[in-house]
């Protein structure tokens, strides 16, 4: 009886190391448990990163395209003085490309943008142009002075 009882002693002690060291293996799944979501959460961080960065090179692309397909579009055309301290780029005859003789806007030109100057009216000897960008207008011409002794200047610069 005695060593049943001991048996069952060493049993129960047995019982207790395999509990123990169970509790002691829970414990250890559970801070694996959360070194993993750690770094499942700096995976996905850093995987958000890239993304983000990936989506920036490709603006960063796309804007140097756009700079390149500029640089090659305004050598197209030629600052000319049209009179009357009016300004505009012109379409050079050798660049036309079947395009017919444009002007286009100085100031949107300046933006690094091609803006196409549009008619807007005529009179007085001059034609009033718009630029649908930045809708300056533009008279383009001698200014004809409606009465003799107008001391008015002989020309008008971009009007708003």
């Amino acid at each position: 009886m005695v060593i049943s009882e001991t048996f069952a002693g060493l049993g129960i002690f047995k019982t207790l190391y395999d509990s123990a060291k169970a509790l002691k293996d829970i414990n250890d799944a559970t801070v694996r448990n959360g070194a993993v979501i750690e770094l499942q959460e700096k995976i996905l961080s850093a995987r958000d990163a890239q993304t983000a960065l990936l989506e920036r090179v490709g603006e960063l692309e796309k804007e140097v395209a756009r700079f390149e397909t500029w640089e090659t579009e305004k050598k197209r055309y030629k600052l000319t003085d049209f009179g009357g301290a009016t300004f505009a780029y012109l379409l050079t005859p050798e660049a036309a490309n079947g395009e017919p003789t444009h002007r286009i806007c100085a100031t949107c030109y300046q933006r690094d943008q091609k803006s196409i100057l549009q008619f807007a009216h005529g009179g007085e000897g001059q034609d009033y142009y718009r630029c649908p960008v930045c809708d300056k207008t533009q008279a383009f011409g001698i200014h004809q002075r409606s009465e003799p002794g107008d001391y008015e200047d002989d020309w008008i610069s971009v009007r708003r």
